[in-house]
């Protein structure tokens, strides 16, 4: 078995395959890792192996079974996401509808959503039940991280005592937030970020687009095929001009890096803010690699090479890994933090002080 629908991943693949072979799938697996690279895509194809009735050494991708998975609709196999208590049938048909078309970019369309204590007792109830198919059930929890602390304590009680009819797949981005009595419970199965070659083949292989504009996204992606998918939809290179003229106001004067403060959190929505700080820091690891004598063809930004020749040389020595830095740290920073404005305003005053022009 190849998991032929997943990108990359290779040495998971490896492992389930394995585990499925000799029959020994733990009850409770966690797949964690990156947002993008893959875990609820692996999630659904092991239950299709685990549920699948026509291939013993695996799963055929064509049965009843594997299809009614495939479309979310086969009866023993959940499939639990965020949501709001408030969401509707029609919400949750679309976020349904989208994880079927590409289960790399199922939709979120709320701010804050949580997996409530109803969703977990509902695996409790059909535990007991046997299952329509006699092939066990399987239930995938998908940024499982977003339980309540209800719903925590109660999926801690289901994997005190797990259910011999019964897989559970746990998908985090942020293990750190789950209990670790909850992690320790699990099999941990961490996946790795993509690469540019297999971002950019699996981009291509879904739409059409260019081979410079698949390889400028898989390069911006920062390992994720969500991010790469995300990417292809927006303005990229509206982004990267504006990112670059923010980095031209930001060595002005004080007055005018506080009204670009005030300008970008009063005008921009957070995601696109962070948005600006990756293509930023994408732009100095290539500023870096061209003053540094790099290999060119590593550019993200290769089409803008004479920007990126003209910047590198109008100011004096200054360092790049700091600089790296103080971005990531930004970035993890509005992550967790409310007060953007104070985030931007640290950042841009350290860059300033960073970036000095050349005299003349």
């Amino acid at each position: 078995m190849a998991f032929d629908n997943i990108v990359g991943q290779t040495k998971i693949k490896e492992i389930l395959s394995r585990s499925l072979a000799k029959q020994r799938v733990p009850h409770a697996l966690l797949f964690h890792g990156p947002e993008g690279v893959g875990k609820e895509a692996m999630a659904l194809e092991m239950a299709k192996a685990l549920v699948c009735q026509q291939d013993k050494a695996g799963y055929c991708n064509t049965c009843p079974d594997c299809q009614r998975i495939g479309q979310l609709t086969h009866p023993d196999v959940y499939y639990i996401y965020p949501a709001m208590s408030t969401t509707t049938d029609k919400e949750h048909a679309e976020v349904k509808q989208s994880i079927v078309q590409n289960p790399y970019l199922r939709l979120n369309p709320w701010a804050s959503p949580t997996i409530s204590i109803d969703r977990i007792r509902e695996i409790k109830r059909t535990s007991a039940m046997t299952s329509f198919e006699n092939k066990g059930r399987v239930v995938i929890i998908a940024e499982a991280q977003k339980m309540t602390v209800e719903a925590t304590n109660s999926l801690l009680k289901i994997l005190e005592e797990p259910p011999d009819n019964m897989t559970i797949i746990l998908t985090s981005s942020q293990p750190a937030l789950l209990l670790p009595t909850i992690i320790s419970r699990c099999q941990n199965v961490r996946f790795s970020p993509l690469n540019w070659d297999e971002i950019e083949q699996a981009i291509r292989a879904k739409q059409e687009v260019s081979v410079e504009r698949s390889n400028l996204v898989a390069k911006l992606s920062s390992g994720s095929l969500r991010r790469a998918f995300e990417l292809l939809d927006e303005a990229l290179d509206e982004r990267r001009e504006r990112t670059i003229e923010i980095l031209r106001t930001v060595i002005r004067g004080d007055m005018e890096r506080l009204l670009l403060v005030e300008e970008l959190v009063a005008k921009e929505e957070k995601k696109t803010i962070q948005e600006y700080l990756e293509i930023m820091l994408v732009w100095f690891r290539d500023v870096m690699i061209f003053s540094e004598g790099g290999d060119e063809s590593m550019l993200v930004n290769l089409d803008k090479r004479d920007t990126l020749e003209r910047f590198s040389q109008s100011f004096e020595s200054f360092d790049y890994h700091a600089i790296v830095g103080q971005i990531e740290q930004a970035l993890e920073r509005i992550r967790r933090y409310v007060y953007i404005n104070l985030i931007l305003i640290n950042l841009f005053s350290f860059l300033k002080q960073q970036l000095r022009r050349k005299h003349g």
